[in-house]
Order: C-alpha cells, then sequence, then structure tokens
C-alpha cells in the first residue's frame, strides 16, 4: 500500500492545509516532506500527494466506513500519485514546445488572461478574488501558474490524443453485434399478491387452504383482485391491494418468483404453498424482454468507443514521453 492510515493525523494535516476533512494515518509529519517520485529534475513529496488528493478524500470519507475508507485512501493516494507524474511528465513536454514557439505562448497567455478576467468577473473584483483565494489558502500566483501549465497541456493533449480520435461507423455497429447482451432489456413484472398466513388461522392448514380456495372461487367469479386482497390478505401489501412493484417481485423466494414470472398478463396464478402459508398471484403489469434498436444505442456506443480510444491513445502518448524522461517511484 502507498500510506496507511490512522484517523487522527489526516484530520491535523488536512486542517493545517485549510481544509475541513477528518481522517488519517501513521503518517508522521516528516513523512510530509518524504520523496515519493523523481520526475525528471523535480520531486513529488507525500504532502503533494495528500494535498491534490484532499477533495477525493473528503468525499469517500463521507461515502465510506473507516475500513473501507483506508483501503480507499490508499487506492485514491496511489491514483493521485500517477496523476501528478504524468502531470509533470506533460508540462515538460509542453515547456519545450511552447518555450520555442513564440506565437503559441501568446496564445496561451491571452487564454489565461481571458479566463482569469473571467472569474474576476465572476467574484465582482480582483480584489474580491484574492479574498476567496486566501480565505481557501489557495495562492493566486501559484494558482495562475498552475492555470497556464493546464493550457498548456490541453493545447498538446488536443494535438497529440483528442484530436487523433476517430470512431468509424462500422465499428459502432461491431459493438452492438459483438454485445448484444448489453442492450438487452429483461423482462420486468408487476403483480398482485395475496398471502393467507398458517399463523392468521391458529396454525391450521385445512382451515388456511380452504380460505385460500374461497378466495380463488371469487376471483374466477370475476370478483375484483386488489379488493379481495385488502380483505384477505396477511401480506405486507394487503392495504394497497397486494400491489407489488418490479423490484419486490425480484425478492421473493425462487419458486414463487419463478410462478409469477411465468405468468400471462392479467393472469392469475393457481394457490401456491410455501412455509408460511398459501399465495394467490395475478400479474398487473408485463414488459417483455426486448433488445434495444442500434439507432437507440449509437450514440452511447459512440461515446464509450470514444472513452476507451482517448485511454488508449493517452496511455501510448504518456508512455512515448517518459520514454524520454527519467521517471522514479518511491516505495
Amino acid at each position: 500500500m502507498l500510506i496507511r492510515y490512522s484517523i487522527a493525523f489526516l484530520s491535523v494535516f488536512l486542517i493545517e492545509y485549510a481544509v475541513s476533512y477528518g481522517a488519517v494515518s501513521d503518517l508522521s509529519e516528516n513523512s510530509i516532506n518524504s520523496i515519493k517520485a523523481i520526475v525528471g529534475d523535480e520531486i513529488i513529496t507525500q504532502g503533494d500527494v495528500v494535498r491534490r488528493a484532499a477533495v477525493a478524500i473528503k468525499e469517500a470519507q463521507e461515502r465510506y466506513k473507516e475500513k473501507e475508507f483506508l483501503e480507499k485512501v490508499d487506492e485514491i493516494l496511489k491514483d493521485t500519485l500517477d496523476e501528478l507524474i504524468n502531470r509533470k511528465v506533460l508540462i515538460k513536454e509542453a515547456q519545450r514546445i511552447f518555450g520555442t514557439d513564440m506565437m503559441q505562448m501568446k496564445e496561451v497567455e491571452k487564454d489565461l488572461d481571458s479566463f482569469m478576467k473571467g472569474a474576476v468577473k465572476n467574484v465582482g473584483s480582483l480584489s474580491k478574488y484574492y479574498e476567496i483565494a486566501e480565505s481557501q489558502g489557495i495562492n493566486p500566483i501559484e494558482k495562475k501558474n498552475e492555470l497556464k501549465e493546464d493550457i498548456m497541456i490541453d493545447k498538446i493533449m488536443k494535438e497529440n490524443v483528442y484530436n487523433k480520435v476517430k470512431v468509424q461507423p462500422k465499428l459502432l455497429r461491431r459493438y452492438y453485434t459483438e454485445n448484444i447482451d448489453e442492450f438487452r432489456e429483461k423482462k420486468e413484472v408487476s403483480l398482485r399478491h395475496i398471502m393467507i398466513k398458517f399463523s392468521a388461522h391458529n396454525n391450521n392448514k385445512e382451515e388456511t387452504f380452504s380460505v385460500a380456495q374461497n378466495v380463488m372461487n371469487r376471483i374466477k367469479k370475476g370478483e375484483d383482485f386488489s379488493a379481495l386482497a385488502k380483505q384477505y390478505s396477511d401480506g405486507q401489501k394487503a392495504e394497497n391491494g397486494g400491489l407489488w412493484t418490479f423490484e419486490e417481485v425480484n425478492e421473493l423466494r425462487k419458486d414463487l418468483r419463478d410462478a409469477a414470472y411465468n405468468l400471462k398478463d392479467n393472469e392469475c396464478s393457481k394457490i401456491i404453498g410455501s412455509p408460511v402459508g398459501y399465495h394467490i398471484f395475478k400479474m398487473e403489469l408485463i414488459k417483455p424482454e426486448k433488445v434495444q434498436e442500434f439507432e437507440a444505442v449509437q450514440e452511447e456506443i459512440y461515446k464509450k468507443i470514444y472513452r476507451e480510444e482517448i485511454s488508449r491513445l493517452k496511455t501510448q502518448y504518456l508512455n512515448s514521453l517518459k520514454a524520454g524522461v527519467f521517471v522514479k517511484v518511491i516505495n
């Protein structure tokens, strides 16, 4: 594991960086400055990693219990270290390209200036912008430099990754054919249920069955199923006319669930016994299994393939850059 945690320290550490989170591990103050990676002539410290991961750590703390949280933090910090390494590699490449191209650097400065003006306009004034930044523990000068790096990275990523993505129409159709089960909509049912419990009739099975038989006869004569459920059912949904949702049907015992799924629309089951009593089902609504048409899902397929291709090309590009940069991860 990248870093092991104890809940007390991370809280103190993140508060020190003006972030109120509340979690952490065996980190000591000395370990904050410990080196986690070397990229060229630059280092990434443990403190850099934790600061970058702060928001994700906070979100994880809100979602997971202690053991799962600590495991998630390790995962977040590992991913964040990888992210920081990639960022430094990309910055080096961007500086190499833009440092010798005055025209491109002017475009970067122009984009940065436009972004900063927009940020200032959103908060009302430059002094307000600095006030907000300082209240959040952000150094405005460092933030501006980071934004400049982001713009440069975005430009080289567009040229070397995003603009190279090509998703041919035939790939969409092929994916659809080869992964047809992804687009299969399962049969869904909603039904009414009458339960006559043994316990409601002194555990007398014959008496219980007699009641169930009487209810069944009245159903066959055309009486309203939901009204009979309200009158006779001992089930949890009796007051609602015995109506079960699709999700609730899936929680039934397998034999009862199978019996329900085999019913046709508006069809009633026979009387079905179980360890607790007798059951009668009526299909209220049925949505048959169907496969979504290609035309309905092709945009979804395109986005999926596009994301996968972006990931592939990004990894390929980063690996090519790393081949020319000294990168060492220190465990």
